[in-house]
């Protein structure tokens, strides 16, 4: 089943075309990904055919109708596909909607992502255009499989809040995490690597949004996102854990409305509002911070002592860690984070090889240090979200229906 899959952001079309036959072997044939199409100007359009190599142009192109119409061409252009009819289904990495498992993406559905735009705005306004765009131009099954869907093993106690029970009740306040195909790619590949799921895992993803989640036994049994995604790690441009009173004092003597405030934790907050150099790119302020930037380096030690907080909180939770995987564009390819995150944690069992830690930066591979001085074994691991959606959207449109959170359980085939 050849099968598009869109990966969207508040500005960016990520998109691929992925075949997955009926032992589901996955074989990416090709992807193009467009940033700044929000604006008018210069978009960055990076592309490649297969397993090739990447390449880079500049393009100007305005919105997500005429970004989805430019990708498509250029997919038939450069023969990886020869029609849009070859696409068979699209698939869609959504946050948050009512289902919350892997759902076609009916009316009912996409008014269930709709009821969420004030928690996920950054996130479902645009999924929810972009699908729409998507249905102009083409007439197969759209799926979506939502991030929630991997935390349904975690405890009930771990998903209340203490707020008041009717809040949970009514309105649905609740641990919902999210990065769920990332986690679930980047356990998969944790229980490959190390021949068993008999182990108490944590999954790293870092990039312009971060999380971690512990995994015990494949099962998630905790996340750091909560109700939202203006929660957990210290995120590119929105907050992280914070007191909700902090916020609402802000809201009474700022006279924020409750729109207003959300656009500020969403918008300028998290590192960019921390760094205060107008960019949330994590090298741009590490520069900073190098060059003595004091609000930059607050910023970097800002996220890094959250992500250790994490660790040692998961680390409670499973009774210990026996596996730690690093995904994501800063987990990927952040060495110096990595070795930071990481620093004298001796006494938990946890100890990198630097040098391993720089030669295999954006390379998946083993990172720790031998026995006896790392009893944990740390990995670096690409992450791959398309992969785990293109799998469950051909499961959705084999099976001819939606598939609850308890039925979605990825794993990664021999010599994948």
């Amino acid at each position: 089943m050849i099968i598009g899959i869109g990966n969207v952001g508040s500005t960016s079309l990520k998109s691929k075309i992925i075949d997955i036959n009926e032992k589901n072997d996955i074989k990416v044939l090709g992807e193009a990904n467009l940033d700044k199409i929000k604006s008018e100007g210069e978009s960055n359009f990076v592309y490649r055919i297969g397993g090739g190599s990447s390449s880079r142009e500049v393009i100007d192109i305005v919105g997500f109708g005429a970004g989805i119409k430019f990708i498509l061409d250029w997919y038939i252009k450069n023969k990886v596909i020869n029609n849009t009819e070859d696409i068979e289904a699209m698939g869609f990495k959504c946050v948050l909607g009512e289902k919350n498992g892997a759902n076609m993406l009916t009316q009912q559905a996409l008014d269930g992502m709709k009821r969420y735009i004030f928690v996920a705005p950054v996130h479902n306004i645009p999924y929810i255009e972009t699908i729409g765009e998507f249905r102009k131009i083409l007439n197969v099954p759209m799926v979506g499989v939502f991030e929630p869907s991997f935390y349904h093993s975690i405890p009930e106690y771990r998903k209340i809040s203490g707020l008041p029970w009717e809040w949970y009740e009514k309105l649905g306040i609740k641990k919902n995490g999210f990065h769920g195909s990332s986690h679930r790619y980047l356990s998969a590949a944790a229980f490959k690597l190390e021949g068993t799921e008999d182990i108490k895992l944590l999954t790293i993803h870092l990039g312009g949004s971060s999380s971690i989640c512990a995994v015990k036994d494949g099962k998630a049994i905790d996340n750091s996102f909560d109700f939202s995604t203006n929660s957990g790690l210290l995120q590119g441009t929105r907050i992280g854990d914070i007191d909700g009173t902090a916020l609402l004092f802000a809201m009474k003597e700022l006279s924020l409305s409750t729109e207003e405030a959300q656009s500020e934790i969403s918008n300028n907050a998290g590192l960019y509002g921390t760094a205060g150099i107008g960019t949330d790119d994590l090298r741009e302020i590490l520069k900073a911070s190098d060059e003595g930037n004091r609000r930059a380096k607050l910023a970097i030690d800002l996220f890094v002592d959250g992500i250790r907080k994490y660790i040692g909180s998961f680390s409670t939770v499973m009774g210990g860690i026996d596996c730690i995987v690093f995904g994501g564009g800063i987990g990927e390819k952040g060495a110096v984070i990595r070795e930071r995150c990481l620093k004298d944690m001796e006494y938990m069992g946890i100890k990198l090889d630097l040098n391993k830690n720089k030669e295999l930066n954006g390379k998946q591979g083993l990172i720790s240090a031998d026995l006896p001085e790392s009893k944990v074994r740390t990995y670096i691991v690409p992450t791959n979200e398309e992969v785990v959606v293109a799998y469950f959207t051909k499961r959705v449109v084999e099976e001819g229906r939606d598939l609850e959170p308890e039925e979605m359980v990825f794993r990664l085939q021999p010599g994948s």
